[in-house]
């Protein structure tokens, strides 16, 4: 069985990062560069971007070899994303998760992972961040957007 240590889920609600349901490609990008310096992703991470089904060909060619999960819909991302949680085995594949946004439709989710030994990180914008989301977190990491070119390099 292959070692969980530092191994982490990183999952992305790309809508929620950038405050819109269609962020373009260059919004994408930069997202993308300031989630890697925030976060750090290991060679060995995985990450799972969720949109709307009109946003995929911009956020798949903005945020290159991440799997992209689509749902489109009232919350569509975040269902995807949930998805994702209840199906696939996360616990027992990964030391940690990462959770990507500030809904707080994640907060059941979050306090599920870290009960089964999860680290729980939470990553969004500082203005959009649910306070029952921040309050299941292990860890929460938050920024201000938009970013200027200097921050986001």
């Amino acid at each position: 069985m292959t070692s969980l240590q530092n191994r982490r889920i990183h999952l992305v609600d790309i809508e929620n990062l950038a405050g819109e349901p269609r962020p373009c490609r260059a919004t994408v990008e930069t997202l993308r560069t300031l989630y890697l310096h925030l976060v750090q992703p290991g060679p060995r991470d995985h990450v799972v971007l969720a949109c709307n089904h009109g946003a995929c060909l911009e956020v798949g060619l903005g945020w290159p070899g991440a799997r992209l999960v689509v749902r489109s819909g009232p919350d569509g991302a975040d269902r995807a994303l949930l998805g994702v949680l209840g199906s696939e085995n996360v616990e027992a594949r990964y030391a940690a998760a990462v959770i990507a946004s500030g809904d707080g439709i994640f907060t059941q989710a979050a306090g599920r992972l870290a009960s089964s030994g999860l680290g729980v990180t939470v990553v969004s914008r500082r203005s959009s961040l649910s306070k029952r989301l921040r309050m299941a977190a292990q860890q929460v990491l938050t920024f201000d957007w938009p970013v200027s070119e200097a921050e986001a390099a």
